[in-house]
């Protein structure tokens, strides 16, 4: 006989956990509230041709457009704004409940929700229109793939759904989220490491799942690009990005001095006559001037295999790159909400597919340039600031939890691999490590909650009288 699968009607404590939920993300939501309307980058409305019409722009992928079209259910913008929320309370959510040891986890994980919204950036991020909010979303993801030992089904699949998005609407959450899980894995070759993993749980079938659904996530977003008449890749043009980067090293000249009475390059022509701006001078680079991001394929392709396979640039290379991890590392200031110029493309997308919203875009503090994020900046300066100092501490205290040990040492991997893709393959810029640097944080107050730190404890060290 067939055995019957029971179904159990979800607990109270189950829809009061999904009203926590959503009151986090709410308060998430606090400095687009304060905005007036969703915040805007330079790319925002690139992104919105992309999800609102049938433009396919060369340099970035068309999954978050498809995301911002689906999370709007072509009502309203401010929903993608909500949904970017939850998609970061709900792994924040689960990293409490299975991290912390205590029943009492959805007290600090509201505190947390408050802390980080108004001292640090993730409220800016949550609210603006372009996928920095995703990067650390797929690492919390990540964390909980790692060191969960026991998902329920539903709760597996629900985290891995928005792994998978997570992963897809930016090219540079690939090689993030993999090379992180492969630092992991490669811990299982040595015995100490693989002793501290296992004894923190993780599993290296945990990560090849994980593994999976990034190559998931590849195959989807390349799928989408080919459906729209694209090639079947994530990156079509990562030779323009990398070029661009071989300039700002100084690499490329000294390459092209020594290469181009051997080959003669249409590019030699330009020698001493590079402009300040590679990527985005359209008047003078010799990118544009030379057949554009396609036409120059075979020519870059051809210079950026043969620099990296000739040892005589690796060390500039290596000296470059870590000064730019490095760079990028500490370089996390929050607040890129500039006025939005009448003729860009986030006003023409507005006018276009919202017009309706353009009395409230224009009324909006960012196109009034009344945003201020100095006192922001300010602390989220001196909090990073302390918790750097307490993560050089923690590893020198004698019998320091472990666990938590490996959780604040994940985090530091993970923020010190997002420094090293961004600050070596693109540019250096403030917005990529601020997505982020706020997950320094989580680390410490999982293990407060652990402990059940209140002000009573606290104020307890300074009672000298005897119990």
């Amino acid at each position: 006989m067939l055995r019957k699968i029971k179904f159990h009607a979800p607990s109270a404590q189950f829809f009061a956990d999904v009203l926590l939920v959503l009151i986090a993300a709410i308060v998430l939501c606090n400095k687009p509230f304060c905005n007036g309307f969703p915040f805007f980058y330079s790319d925002s409305g690139t992104y919105l041709w992309t999800a609102f019409s049938d433009y396919a722009p060369i340099d970035r992928p068309l999954f978050y457009g498809v995301f911002m079209k689906h999370a709007s259910l072509m009502t309203s913008l401010w929903l993608i704004v909500l949904a970017q929320a939850l998609a970061v309370a709900i792994p924040l959510f689960y990293c409490f409940k299975y991290f912390t040891g205590t029943p009492k986890f959805r007290i600090y994980y509201m505190i947390f929700i408050f802390v980080i919204t108004f001292f640090t950036g993730v409220s800016i991020n949550v609210g603006q229109l372009i996928p920095d909010v995703f990067t650390p979303v797929a690492l919390l993801c990540i964390a909980l793939f790692l060191f969960v030992p026991k998902f329920r089904v539903g709760e597996m699949a629900l985290v891995s759904f928005i792994f998978v998005i997570a992963v897809g609407v930016h090219n540079s959450h690939i090689p993030i989220s993999a090379l992180v899980l492969t630092i992991f894995l490669s811990g299982f070759i040595f015995k100490k490491t693989r002793h501290i993993l296992q004894k923190a749980h993780v599993r290296a079938s945990r990560i090849l799942y994980a593994m999976l659904l990034v190559i998931s996530s590849y195959m989807m977003v390349s799928t989408v690009h080919y459906n729209a008449g694209l090639k079947f890749a994530v990156s079509r043009y990562g030779h323009v990005f990398f070029m661009s980067r071989l300039y700002d090293c100084g690499i490329l000249e000294q390459y092209l001095n020594d290469a181009c009475p051997k080959y003669h390059y249409h590019i030699c022509s330009y020698q001493g006559k590079f402009p300040w701006d590679f990527l985005w001078d359209y008047t003078t680079s010799p990118l544009y001037q030379n057949g554009g991001w396609e036409g120059n394929r075979d020519e870059f392709n051809a210079i950026i295999r043969d620099i990296l396979t000739t040892p005589k640039y690796w060390p500039r290379l290596i000296a470059r790159e870590t000064e730019a991890t490095v760079k990028q590392f500490f370089t996390f200031e929050t607040g890129d909400t500039g006025k939005q110029e009448d003729g860009s493309s986030c006003i023409t997308a507005i006018q276009h597919h919202w017009p309706e919203n353009m009395k409230e875009f224009y009324q909006s503090r960012q196109q009034a340039k009344r945003l201020d994020w100095t006192m922001l900046n300010l602390f989220q300066s001196y909090l990073m600031a302390f918790l750097f100092l307490c993560s050089i501490l923690i590893y020198f205290i004698p019998g320091f939890n472990p666990k938590y040990k490996l959780y604040l040492t994940y985090i530091l991997v993970a923020l010190l691999v997002n420094a090293m893709v961004c600050g070596t393959v693109a540019c250096i810029v403030d917005r990529f490590q601020s997505r982020v640097i706020w997950l320094l944080a989580l680390p410490f107050m999982l293990y407060l909650a652990n402990r059940e730190f209140t002000f009573k404890s606290w104020f307890s060290i300074f009672d000298k009288r005897k119990p």
